[in-house]
């Protein structure tokens, strides 16, 4: 027998707001425990929450079954493109290499190091997979060794949420030392050899406080403390390429500021601030800051400079070193030896390109790639007086390449690719095209198919699609895709308003209330696809997580005819509601990206016209398969919950809705190699599915 689909009870829960009044029939699936999940303890206060998710899993899982085969097919060819016993690039630091390896049948990787020559004994000084062993989840985060390369500081994460627990192992014994730091956004740094500073979370889930810790005793003394005026802001940790300072960046969705401290004094001072989408990114070079900042209506960016001396802060003191291009945007500064390198962007090409500055001559360098859509970008934590630098470059049929870069000489070496097995690169076409949104603006879409593929509209397609935050979509290789790519699918990435591909201009375009931009342009690539014989309307899979998952609920709102189905993973649908609720932690910083419909009946009413749980309507729908963590934090699990139960209960057609709850996982999903890749094989198996193919 079937598993029948489950029907959500309904219980009427009335909100007021800005004189209107709306019903949300399934609010009480947020469970008054909800908090309790994050921090992994599911301890459900509401039983019926439970059964509830409990049977959607089951439906999932019974829908699927007669594709347990295909999906092991899909598994099996996505793992016959990694190569399970492989090895990162080995990088210098001090007097020894450091790589990470990836051995077959193991979840996580090993990390490395040799002394002096890459010749040298192999020293394991960190198995993720020990680390892991007794854990459901294991989420590996930033590490790094101080200076002497003695010391090894680590984070992670049990639970899948955002918190990070930091620890330090002694590379002499191999014993982590008798201490941690738990509750950590999992932003540090190091403050010579044997201190750190980390950065504490506090109860909205955002950093507030810098400690510096005794690396030896656990000893913690608080240097810096978030100025109450930016309680609602994140707080992130950098310093100067040559770490003679410390940076505090304070963040939110337009507001900006940076605290600056030399090192070893262990007080900050407030350099900058910036409202109104205004940013400042800094390093140091000979005495003088130099700032990246969109200041002045400078919206591709420019690079000031002002004495180190407070006294010369003020924006009265601020020369102009790079002026703003029209056409490039400035997306990072850092200094190497004599030498200022850059990443930029090409905003009509929205192609990213390394410049090279020699600080004595004037001379520059650019640094792009022939391809149509690549990825490109420099790689940090070298040696501030080097004048080797490295870079990584990766196209959508590429897998990762370095090459070293001579910043004397200009040569360029490439000296690792990852490899791809049972992988030939010719059979591909990639495509950088562009679509003429509604409003008149060009689109970029990068486009990957087969070479033998037939562009007669009979194709079918994968679209994916994100559009917020400023955040790109940088055109890297991904092993999955081409699990569809050999079925025929021709498989696209919209590169629309609300990212910064075209730079940040095209960003600022797709937030608050010119986010209805970021919906049509995803439409309008569709239409292009479409348009220009790739695919045709019902035959196109959409994929998109996050925001990107609001996307998904957004277009299909719109034009659920233009799909054949619908992967939205942590989908972030009931917009109106989250954002109007600031007892949630991350609430009251996405009011500078989405708009304040607490305050602004305008806001409310922008917001209200695309919230995808505000739109469903009775009329058909594409099949959908929303993916959730119980344990996220960022998009709370009851949002896709609540999305999938008023779908079914209102749509018109007989098409499946698949809610795909995972008990052990926050916003990132599975943290295990082959779980990540069960979970792909999985989706794709859905798409299979509904377009009834093998």
């Amino acid at each position: 027998m079937p598993v029948p689909a489950p029907v959500a009870p309904k219980v009427d829960h009335i909100i007021k707001q800005h004189g209107t009044e709306r019903n949300d029939p399934y609010h009480w699936l947020r469970d008054d425990n909800w908090q309790k999940f994050i921090a992994g303890d599911l301890d459900f206060a509401n039983p019926a929450v439970k059964t509830y998710i409990d049977a959607e899993n089951a439906y999932k899982d019974d829908f699927m079954a007669d594709y347990k085969g295909i999906q092991k097919d899909v598994y099996n060819q996505i793992l016959s493109r990694i190569k399970e016993d492989d090895q990162s690039c080995p990088f210098k630091k001090g007097e020894f290499f450091y790589y990470s390896r990836e051995e077959k049948g193991k979840n996580y990787p090993i990390l490395c190091r040799k002394f002096q020559t890459l010749d040298a004994p192999e020293d394991i000084y960190f198995d993720v997979n020990a680390e892991a062993a007794d854990h459901e989840l294991y989420m590996f985060g930033d590490a790094r060794t101080n200076r002497s390369q003695t010391f090894f500081a680590y984070s992670f994460n049990l639970t899948g949420s955002m918190e990070r627990t930091i620890k330090v192992r002694d590379l002499t014994t191999g014993k982590d030392l008798n201490w941690e730091f738990a509750n950590s956004t999992g932003s540090y740094l190091w403050d010579g050899e044997e201190h750190l500073y980390i950065v504490e979370r506090d109860e909205s889930a955002r950093g507030r406080d810098i400690f510096r810790v005794n690396i030896h005793s656990g000893e913690r003394e608080l240097i810096f403390s978030k100025p109450e005026k930016y309680d609602s802001m994140f707080l992130s940790l950098s310093q100067t390429t040559d770490r003679k300072y410390m940076l505090a960046y304070l963040s939110s969705g337009a507001s900006h500021c940076v605290f600056v401290s030399k090192t070893g004094t262990h007080t900050f001072d407030e350099f900058a601030f910036g409202s109104d989408d205004v940013s400042f990114s800094l390093d140091h070079y000979q005495g003088d800051f130099y700032i990246l900042t969109n200041d002045g209506d400078a919206t591709n960016f420019k690079i000031m400079k002002c004495p180190v001396d407070k006294n010369h802060w003020e924006r009265e003191h601020w020369q102009t070193f790079v002026a703003e291009h029209k056409e490039l945007c400035l997306n990072s500064l850092s200094f190497y030896n004599h030498f200022l390198i850059t990443e930029r962007r090409n905003n009509n090409k929205a192609l990213d390109e390394l410049v090279v500055l020699d600080m004595n001559s004037g001379k520059e360098q650019i640094i792009s790639m022939p391809d149509e859509a690549y990825s490109l970008g420099l790689i940090g934590d070298c040696d501030d007086q080097s004048t080797i630098v490295k870079f990584d470059y990766e196209s959508p049929t590429q897998q990762g390449q370095v090459f070293e870069l001579d910043l004397v000489s200009g040569a360029t070496t490439n000296i690792f690719t990852k490899e791809t097995p049972n992988f030939d690169a010719s059979q591909y076409v990639v495509k950088r095209e562009f679509a003429k949104a509604r409003d008149g603006e060009l689109v970029p879409l990068t486009i990957i198919h087969r070479k033998d593929l037939p562009l007669d509209g009979t194709a079918k397609a994968m679209v994916y699609g994100y559009g917020s935050y400023g955040f790109g979509m940088p055109a890297f290789f991904s092993a999955k895709r081409f699990s569809l790519v050999d079925r025929g699918f021709v498989f696209a990435v919209a590169h629309i308003r609300g990212g910064d591909d075209k730079g940040y201009q095209w960003y600022l375009n797709g937030k608050m209330q010119k986010k209805m931009n970021t919906f049509n342009d995803f439409i309008d690539s569709c239409e292009h696809l479409i348009g220009n014989g790739y695919t045709r309307q019902g035959q196109i899979a959409i994929n998109g997580g996050s925001a990107g998952g609001l996307l998904m609920g957004a277009v299909t709102n719109m034009r659920p005819e233009l799909f054949g189905c619908v992967i939205a993973d942590v989908a972030f649908s009931d917009v109106i509601t989250t954002i109007s609720d600031a007892s949630l932690p991350l609430t009251p910083p996405e009011w500078e990206e989405w708009g304040n419909p607490i305050e602004s009946k305008d806001d409310f009413d922008y917001i209200r016209q695309y919230s995808p749980y505000d739109n469903i309507t009775a009329k058909d729908y594409p099949p959908m398969l929303f993916n959730s963590g119980i344990s996220d934090e960022q998009v709370t699990y009851w949002e896709p919950a609540k999305m999938v139960a008023r779908l079914r209960e209102l749509k018109t057609d007989n098409n499946p809705v698949l809610l795909n709850m995972k008990m052990h996982a926050g916003h990132a999903g599975a943290s295990k190699r082959y779980e990540w890749i069960d979970e792909a094989a999985f989706d794709y198996a859905f798409v299979l599915k509904c377009f009834d193919m093998k």
